[in-house]
């Protein structure tokens, strides 16, 4: 399964790539920091999950360059942020394959969300109200 973890380049970023691939068999995870550097991952991999911190610099126009690519391209929010990365948050649910985890979040967590991620709906919304719940 390929994964594209993109987050602040670090030791902690190396770390998850890490645990994420030792603990999930067929993991094959690429971590980058950039816009840029998410260029040119697209041009040369598919991935099946997209992980990402968007409170990183130009985290927001990563998030909107790949779903402009692929609005159907599962992608796991971890950040601290209140706000999601789409502006209407019953959109994630409705047209698109966005996950959100709030920071700081358990390996074990990230592990689980990103090894059974169709079986999990968002956290942070409520079907019943079409509302974000914190």
């Amino acid at each position: 399964m390929k994964i594209l973890m993109i987050d602040r380049a670090g030791f902690q970023l190396q770390t998850r790539k890490t645990l994420v691939e030792d603990a999930i068999h067929d993991a094959e995870v690429d971590i980058i920091s950039t816009l840029g550097e998410l260029y040119t991952a697209y041009k040369k991999d598919l991935y099946k999950i997209v992980m990402i911190d968007n409170t990183i610099e130009n985290g927001q126009e990563c998030v909107d360059y790949i779903l402009g690519i692929d609005p159907e391209q599962r992608i796991l929010v971890v950040s601290d942020s209140v706000h999601c990365v789409i502006r209407r948050c019953g959109d994630c649910v409705a047209q698109h394959h966005i996950r959100r985890l709030n920071n700081p979040t358990p390996i074990k967590n990230i592990v689980r969300m990103l090894d059974r991620f169709d079986g999990y709906e968002c956290d942070h919304y409520d079907e019943d109200t079409n509302k974000l719940t914190l």
